[in-house]
């Protein structure tokens, strides 16, 4: 509900990018080359690795919104059941926001958080150096430019960063988990968020409970965890865990494999 308030009162709205039109299309390569060197979100983004359990994108084209707050945003975007695919960070000018759109796109997300900062304002003379490195411009605008015909204004440089986020099919456990951690030498993998509705949360667990054992698989590292989930999908089981000092043991029914 939380992530429900802050991105609606939050969200602004894009431009969905223009399709080709039917005709002859540039070289591919040099298309593509291009377009990165002229969009940041595409140029600066980072791809984490992409879920194998995500839903179909929307068609009606990604949603995107104005972050508020980076580490908050992050916490509820894990509990309403999204995953993050990747994120842009770059510092520059004020940049279109159909670039943003177009990445999202790209990349088949369902939903982007965009946030920006002011950081300062671009003197005239650098902005003007960097324009007479531009290849694009031509002797005649260099010209004009060393005439100060073309002079540029000052531009406001802001500082980028956007996360791309897919949604996920109802998870078999709904556990977003780091690990192993030893807590007094009990190893275990500690719950980072737990997904809302999921069978994790119907069973009570809880962010940072330390996840022992599901059932008779010890959680001695990351992949026992899916191990669990794929052994006890659709069942009925024990979880031993660790909250604070204290040792627990809950019943957690898994979804079913879909």
């Amino acid at each position: 509900m939380r992530l429900l308030i802050i991105l609606t009162m939050l969200a602004f709205s894009l431009f969905g990018c223009a399709s080709a039109g039917k005709g002859k299309q540039p070289n591919n390569a040099a298309a593509a080359e291009e377009n990165v060197v002229e969009n940041p979100y595409i140029k600066f983004y980072n791809a984490r690795k992409r879920p194998e359990i995500a839903l179909q994108p929307d068609a009606g084209g990604p949603r995107v919104y104005r972050g508020n707050d980076q580490t908050g945003d992050y916490q509820s975007m894990l509990e309403n059941g999204f995953d993050m695919l990747g994120y842009s960070k770059f510092e520059g000018p004020d940049v279109a926001p159909e670039k943003l759109n177009e990445q999202a796109k790209l990349i088949k997300a369902d939903l982007v958080l965009v946030y920006t900062k002011l950081i300062g304002i671009t003197p005239v003379s650098v902005t003007l150096n960097k324009l007479r490195e531009q290849s694009k411009m031509t002797e005649e605008e260099k010209k004009l430019a060393d005439n100060g015909k073309l002079l540029p204004q000052e531009q406001t440089l802001y500082e980028y960063f956007a996360t791309y986020w897919v949604k996920l099919a109802p998870p078999l456990i709904g556990v977003h988990i780091k690990g192993p951690t030893e807590d007094q030498g009990i190893k275990g993998l500690t719950v980072l968020a737990v997904v809302n509705k999921s069978p994790a949360d119907k069973a009570m667990i809880v962010k940072d409970d330390v996840l022992l054992r599901i059932g008779e698989i010890a959680l001695l590292k990351p992949e026992a965890l899916t191990e669990a989930a794929q052994r006890y999908a659709g069942q009925t089981v024990n979880v031993a865990l660790r909250r604070g000092e204290n040792d627990l043991t809950v019943a957690m029914t898994l979804n079913p494999k879909r």
